[in-house]
C-alpha cells in the first residue's frame, strides 16, 4: 500500500494483442480485486482486444467516431495492431527474437497512420482505455472518485530496454493516467506481476501447491508479443512472503504472434500471388481470417481434429482440394501445418527454458516449479511442449493457473495494494559512460588520441558503473565521478552519454559493436551557485572546476531508472535523459 490514506490501485497489462485492468481500494484486501468486464462490444471478457483504427483512414465509415478502439474495430478497417512491439527499437541483440520481425516491421502487421510514431499510436489507444476506466471507476466509486488518489500500476516486458520502459511511461502518461494532481503511474514487469499473483494465491500456504522457503521458482510469461522468463528463489512464507530473484532473466519477441507471422508466410507459399495480391485489410491482425486463425491456435492441442478450416479469404485461382476449400472460403490447414507453425516459436521457448536452468544451476539453484501463464501460455500445445520438457529434466512441474491471463494484472494490483516486492532483482546489463584516459603508447590507436591540460590521453574507455548479474536492492544506486570545467558566459547544460550491454563480459572499448547507446543524459545547472565550484585564473578568464558526482538510482517506486547530479551530499540542477532512437 502507498499512503495510509485511501486510494484506489488500478493494474493496467497493456498487451501486444489484448488489454486488461484490475482495481481495488487500499481498505480492502487482494480477494476484493475486480477484474474489468464491461469493455465496449465485449461485455464480460477480461480483456480487450489491443487494436486502434482511425476514420482518416476508413473513408468508408463516414458516421462513425473519429477513433475505434478495441472490438469496435470491424476485421474490414484499416487499422493498428502489435504496435506496442516497436516501442522497443534497441539495437540490443535479442537472440530470441522473431527473426521476421525486423522485415515485418514495415509491412501492414505494424500498420501506422503517416505521420504518427508507434508511441503517438500506443497514446491514442491508452487514451481511450484510460477514459473508460476512469468512467468504469467512476461508476463503482461515484461518491469518492473525485477525491481520491489512484496509483496504476502499468506492466511491461522484462525484456524491455530501458528506453521502452520510458516510451511505455511516457504513452501511458499522454493518455492521462496519472494526469490528476494526486495520481501516480508506476511500472513493474510482467513476470514479477505474474509472480506475485502466483506466490499470493496459487501458491499461498495451505494451497495444493503452497510454496515452502528454499522453493525456487521460474514465471514463464508467454504473451502475444513476447516471452519473457525469470526465476525466483523463496525466503521465508511466514509472515509475508519474500524471495529474491535468482539469475537475470532472459525472453525475447518470440510471442504467439510469431505464429501468426509464421501462417502468413505460408499461405505466401502456398497460394503465391493470390494470396500477395488480396488487399491487405482481408489479411491484417484484425482481418476474419487471422481472427479465424487465432481460434485455431487456441484449441490445438486441445482437439484430436486433423483439419483445421480458417475462413475469411476468398482466393482466385485453382487450388488442391487440399489446401483451400473455394466454395468455404476457408484455408485447410493439416495437424502438421499447425506443428510447423508452432514449431519454430516452441523451439525458441524451450531454448530460453533451458538457458535460464542453467543459469540458477550455475547459481547453486535447482528449479522446481514453473508458472505458466500469458495469453499465449493458455495454449495446451504449449503446455504439453513445456510438460514434456519437464520430464525431461525430471523433478520439475508445471502448473499453469486457473486464470492465467488474468495473472499478470492481478499481480500488478496486489503490488499496489500490499507492496508485494522481490527484496533482490538481478541487473540485466552494464551500465557505464565512455571516457579519456592517459594514453598508452604502442597500445591504444592514435585515432581515439586527444590533448587536454597539456596531456595526451585516450577517447573510448568503458567506465561501467555496475555489472550485469549484480544484486539490486530498494537502495541500490550508483555514483560515477564527473570532471569538467566552466567559464562564465558558457552554457549551462552539459551532456553526456549513457552507454549499456548485454554481454556477460563487459566491453573495454565504447566501439565495440555489443556496447549499445541508451540516450543522451542532460545535467542542467541553470540556477546552481557556481561558487560552490573551485575556481581558477587562466590566460582566458576565470574557469570553474565543477566536480560532481551523476547518480543512477536502480530500483525506484516508479518502475523505472532515476537519474540525479549530486555535489556535497545534495541533489543540484535538473538531470534528464532523451533516448536514442
Amino acid at each position: 500500500m502507498t499512503s495510509s490514506r485511501s486510494e484506489i490501485i488500478v493494474g493496467v497489462d497493456y498487451g501486444t494483442t489484448y488489454t486488461g485492468v484490475s482495481y481495488v481500494t487500499t481498505n480492502n484486501t487482494r480477494d476484493q480485486i475486480a477484474v474489468l468486464q464491461n469493455w465496449p462490444h465485449i461485455a464480460g471478457q477480461s480483456k480487450t482486444p489491443t487494436v486502434i483504427s482511425y476514420k482518416s483512414e476508413n473513408p468508408h465509415d463516414r458516421r462513425g467516431p473519429e477513433v475505434r478502439w478495441g472490438a469496435d474495430v470491424k476485421d474490414t478497417m484499416t487499422s493498428c495492431s502489435w504496435t506496442k512491439l516497436l516501442l522497443d527499437t534497441s539495437a540490443e541483440t535479442q537472440e530470441y527474437n522473431d527473426p521476421s520481425l525486423q522485415n515485418a516491421a514495415g509491412s501492414i502487421l505494424f500498420h501506422r497512420p503517416a505521420g504518427k510514431s508507434a508511441q503517438q499510436v500506443c497514446q491514442d489507444f491508452l487514451t481511450q482505455v484510460y477514459r473508460h476506466v476512469m468512467q468504469a471507476l467512476k461508476a463503482h466509486y461515484p461518491a469518492h472518485l473525485d477525491i481520491t488518489p489512484v496509483q496504476f500500476y502499468f506492466t511491461m516486458p522484462a525484456i524491455w530496454t530501458d528506453r521502452a520502459q520510458a516510451a511505455t511511461k511516457a504513452a501511458a502518461r499522454g493518455a492521462g493516467f496519472g494526469s490528476r494532481s494526486l495520481d501516480k503511474i508506476h511500472m513493474i514487469t510482467e513476470p514479477e506481476a505474474a509472480a506475485i499473483a502466483a506466490l499470493k494465491e496459487e501458491l499461498s500456504p495451505g494451497s495444493p501447491n503452497a510454496a515452502k522457503v528454499g522453493d525456487n521458482i521460474l514465471v514463464l510469461d508467454c504473451g502475444g508479443g513476447t516471452v519473457d522468463i525469470t526465476t525466483y528463489s523463496i525466503k521465508k512464507t511466514q509472515p509475508i512472503i519474500a524471495f529474491d530473484e535468482i539469475c537475470e532473466g532472459s525472453g525475447g519477441k518470440c510471442g504467439s504472434t510469431y505464429i501468426d507471422r509464421e501462417f502468413r508466410k505460408l499461405l505466401a507459399r502456398r497460394f503465391g500471388r493470390a494470396f500477395e495480391i488480396e488487399p491487405e485489410v482481408f489479411k491484417s491482425p484484425k482481418s476474419r481470417l487471422m481472427q479465424e486463425f487465432e481460434k485455431a491456435k487456441r484449441i490445438f492441442g486441445s482437439t484430436d481434429g486433423d483439419c483445421f478450416e480458417i475462413s475469411g479469404i476468398n482466393l482466385r485461382g485453382e487450388f488442391s482440394e487440399e489446401h483451400y476449400d473455394s466454395s468455404e472460403g476457408a484455408v485447410l490447414l493439416s495437424k502438421k501445418d499447425m506443428e510447423d507453425l508452432f514449431a519454430p516459436v516452441l523451439k525458441d521457448i524451450l531454448r530460453l527454458l533451458s538457458d535460464q536452468y542453467e543459469k540458477a544451476l550455475r547459481k547453486g539453484k535447482r528449479i522446481g516449479l514453473i508458472i505458466l501463464v500469458g495469453g499465449f501460455g493458455s495454449s495446451d500445445y504449449l503446455k504439453q511442449a513445456v510438460d514434456s520438457w519437464c520430464t525431461q529434466k525430471s523433478g520439475i512441474k508445471c502448473i499453469r493457473p486457473a486464470h492465467c491471463q488474468a495473472a499478470i494484472v492481478r499481480g500488478a494490483a496486489i503490488r499496489g495494494l500490499e507492496g508485494t516486492v522481490p527484496d533482490k532483482l538481478i541487473c540485466r546489463r552494464h551500465y557505464g559512460f565512455s571516457w579519456g584516459l592517459p594514453f598508452r603508447a604502442g597500445i591504444d590507436e592514435e585515432r581515439y588520441s586527444y590533448m587536454s591540460f597539456g596531456s595526451k590521453f585516450c577517447s573510448g574507455h568503458m567506465n561501467w558503473m555496475i555489472a550485469k548479474g549484480t544484486e539490486i536492492t530498494k537502495s541500490t544506486s550508483k555514483t560515477v565521478d564527473v570532471y569538467r570545467t566552466w567559464s562564465p558566459g558558457q552554457s549551462y547544460v552539459f551532456h553526456d552519454t549513457l552507454y549499456s550491454s548485454t554481454l556477460d563480459n563487459a566491453p573495454a572499448r565504447q566501439e565495440h559493436p555489443r556496447v549499445d547507446t541508451i540516450g543522451s543524459i542532460t545535467m542542467d545547472f541553470t540556477g546552481v551557485d557556481m561558487s560552490r565550484f573551485q575556481k581558477r585564473n587562466t590566460s582566458s578568464g576565470i574557469e570553474y572546476n565543477l566536480q560532481y558526482q551523476f547518480k543512477i538510482d536502480f530500483r525506484t517506486d516508479e518502475g523505472v531508472l532515476r537519474y540525479s547530479c549530486v555535489s556535497n551530499g545534495k541533489t543540484i540542477g535538473a538531470t534528464t535523459i532523451s533516448f536514442t532512437e
